[in-house]
């Protein structure tokens, strides 16, 4: 009997040897290959502001390429671990590549393998290895992109001064050379996001200027004679929200991918989720070769002719979610403080569906309430809202902070604001004397009167009411670090140089007064804090003046 099973083990072992041995060879070979391919990189480019600028030259290549809106950059949403993902075909858990602090001397997790010491490999050593003359050009617009690959790989590496050298130097670099690859980064329209912000005027026109510039090198590569032998893909790190990114919101994480060439399909909606990852492992496809066991990123061989691809998981596609208002403006969510009561109205830009809300902080489901009309809210409320057909959530999710103060309350909320230098990390301010001084109702840079510049700490103290023992979870919500105490004990470490990151912390609480002090600091551009609080009877919502004290 023990023979018997084991002789069908052997064969179904054998069975499945075959089968995978088939699948790996059917992703590792395909039936054309490039002799040029070009990787061009937008910083902080938005399926948003793809939406909503002018871009002629973007819309030519989904026009006559494959695309999707939504593919996903990799968490955390820094620039430094989403351009390392690109182009070393896999995730920070296996480059080790966690934030914007990284170096090659700097780090926290080291990678799985390496190339040169301390560094994961990339899609540049990869091509340098199959072909040892192969022309390779890097020419990017931040200087912190050329830490992220082996310098020996590359037979041309710059830096450009701006956009517009950055699109020179990479124009004549494919005009004279004709180079096997070419990878080009440019870094303006993230400089935007954090100057204007995302959903700007200013915004759209830095992605403009990104189509302009992108139309410069589509023409180089047409008038050179390439473009019947050249892949294009076209991608960016992250998105944003407000004037920061980092964090895990749909407006942060999703990206354009776009490829544009001979053997693409031709106005094809790529169907099935594309990841970060995933460029350099299609540019290791068409290039005709494959990526080693360390990586993780997998062809885009949905976009290419002659692949169908097809299983039970492909992309949900989303309506436009609902629009809560008063609406989200940059960082600061939507709803507001206001007096004595607030009207809600939710707004549906979604070109099929119903919206269904709910007013005490839960998902919204097929069953919750329709909004036909505005209505009146007296008490602190968390609103969400999404669009349903059919009984199906065919949208994400909208959500409102709504909270309710007497006419009278005076402002419970002290601060001092510090201008100091070179922040990192939140500082200490003992002894120092305050660049200003003053009150808020709750715990926000919102409320901060006094300009906020770089390098700005502000320590916000008040007193906690607590009326019911519980477990309480807080929370802040920061851009750059952030910290919370009660009564001296820290309960929230959001600390260090980041874009939006909400950071959590639990504390058992019972009925009484407790000091209360929450230390932010902002290290360059705008900046933001909000702080939120939930126990087992309230849903997780900002906290609102009605629970502080002078």
């Amino acid at each position: 009997m023990k023979y018997i099973k084991f002789a069908m083990a052997i064969g179904i072992f054998f069975l499945w040897s075959c089968h995978s041995d088939k699948l790996q060879k059917e992703v590792a070979s395909n039936s054309f290959t490039y002799k040029h391919i070009v990787v061009i990189g937008f910083d902080g480019l938005s399926p948003d502001g793809l939406k909503h600028a002018e871009t002629p030259n973007f819309d030519r290549l989904i026009t006559e390429g494959a695309s999707t809106m939504q593919a996903r950059a990799v968490l955390p949403t820094s620039s430094s671990t989403n351009w390392a993902s690109m182009i070393m075909g896999a995730g920070p858990e296996q480059h080790g590549i966690l934030s914007n602090s990284w170096e090659r001397d700097n780090f926290v997790l080291p990678t799985v393998v390496q190339n040169e010491p301390y560094l994961f490999p990339t899609i540049f050593s990869h091509i340098r290895k199959a072909n040892p003359n192969a022309e390779i050009g890097t020419i990017y617009h931040w200087d912190g992109f050329g830490r992220l690959f082996e310098k020996s790989a590359v037979s041309y590496d710059i830096n450009g001064d701006s956009e517009d050298e950055t699109e020179a130097l990479a124009s004549a670099y494919i005009k004279d050379k004709n180079p096997d690859f070419t990878f080009i980064h440019f870094d303006h329209v993230d400089h935007a996001g954090h100057e204007f912000g995302h959903g700007t005027k200013e915004y759209y026109e830095s992605v403009a200027k990104a189509d302009e510039l992108l139309g410069k090198l589509i023409s180089t590569i047409e008038s050179s004679q390439l473009a019947k032998e050249t892949l294009v893909i076209v991608s960016s790190d992250h998105g944003g929200i407000g004037k920061g990114h980092g964090g895990a919101s749909l407006a942060e994480i999703e990206i354009p991918f776009i490829l544009w060439g001979p053997h693409v399909k031709k106005g094809y909606h790529i169907k099935y989720p594309v990841y970060q990852y995933d460029n350099a492992a299609t540019v290791a496809y068409g290039f005709g070769l494959k990526l080693p066991i360390a990586c993780i990123g997998k062809p885009v061989l949905e976009a290419f002719e002659g692949n169908e691809i097809s299983d039970d998981y492909a992309i949900i596609e989303r309506q436009p979610a609902p629009i809560i208002k008063p609406e989200a403006v940059l960082s600061k969510v939507a709803g507001g403080l206001f007096v004595n009561e607030a009207t809600v109205s939710i707004e549906s830009i979604a070109s099929e569906g119903i919206i269904r809300f709910t007013i005490d902080g839960s998902m919204p489901k097929s069953t919750s309430g329709i909004y036909t009309e505005p209505f009146k809210v007296s008490s602190n409320t968390v609103i969400k809202a999404g669009i349903f057909k059919n009984g199906v959530l065919i949208s994400s999710i909208s959500d409102a902070y709504f909270r309710i103060r007497e006419e009278k309350k005076k402002k419970p909320v002290g601060y001092k604001l510090f201008y100091l230098k070179d922040l990192k990390e939140l500082p200490s301010v003992l002894g120092l004397e305050p660049d200003a001084i003053g009150t808020c109702f709750e715990f926000t840079s919102d409320e901060v009167a006094e300009p906020i510049k770089s390098n700005t700490v502000v320590v916000f103290s008040s007193k906690l009411i607590i009326d019911n023992e519980d477990d309480y979870r807080f929370s802040t919500r920061s851009d750059d670090g952030s910290k919370l105490f009660i009564d001296g004990k820290e309960v929230v470490n959001n600390d260090g140089d980041h874009g939006i990151k909400e950071k959590s912390g639990k504390i058992h609480l019972k009925p009484g007064t407790y000091n209360i002090n929450v230390h932010w600091f902002n290290g360059g551009g705008d900046g933001w804090l909000d702080v939120y609080y939930a126990n087992s009877q309230f849903t997780r919502q900002i906290l609102p003046t009605s629970m502080l004290a002078l």
